[in-house]
């Protein structure tokens, strides 16, 4: 009898380091930079000017957004992980640094080939979103952004 409970740990072990390595595949296949295609936040699209001047890019498990405003250019770095056996994909981005440091965004990804779209929570809502719309209901942020070859 004390077989079963062995076996059924060794499965689930085993499931865990296929879902570690399929994570980690998605990272390496999501490395390099983007130019965004819509930005919207509650539904409402992102100004003009900052969708024009925003760059992101993606190493690792960083993921970075330069913008300009005012002006001046300015950089934004978060640390990303995912987890590819909840679907849709999750992805919690933790920024570095400013007010919201420290603090997990829990969102969602779709990669189509060459386009990620990215889908979160305003951060005062510790809520991951279930698909991949913005209202001004759910206030979520939804960036969709093509790779730069």
């Amino acid at each position: 009898m004390m077989r079963l409970p062995a076996a059924v740990l060794f499965l689930l072990s085993s499931v865990a380091v296929a879902d570690d390595a399929a994570d980690k595949k998605l990272l390496k296949d999501l490395e390099g930079n983007y130019a965004p295609v819509s930005m919207t936040r509650g539904g409402q699209p992102a100004p003009d000017e900052l969708t024009r001047s925003a760059a992101f890019e993606i190493r690792g498990d960083t993921f970075v957004f330069r913008f300009s405003a005012n002006g001046k250019t300015e950089s934004k770095s978060a640390t990303i992980l995912v987890n590819t056996a909840q679907k849709p994909t999750a992805i919690d981005m933790t920024p570095k640094e400013g007010p919201d440091a420290g603090k997990p965004m829990l969102g969602i990804i779709k990669v189509e080939k060459d386009t990620v779209t990215f889908c979160w929570t305003d951060e005062d809502k510790p809520v991951r979103p279930k698909d991949f719309t913005s209202t001004k209901e759910n206030k979520n942020y939804i960036v969709v952004m093509k790779k730069v070859k």
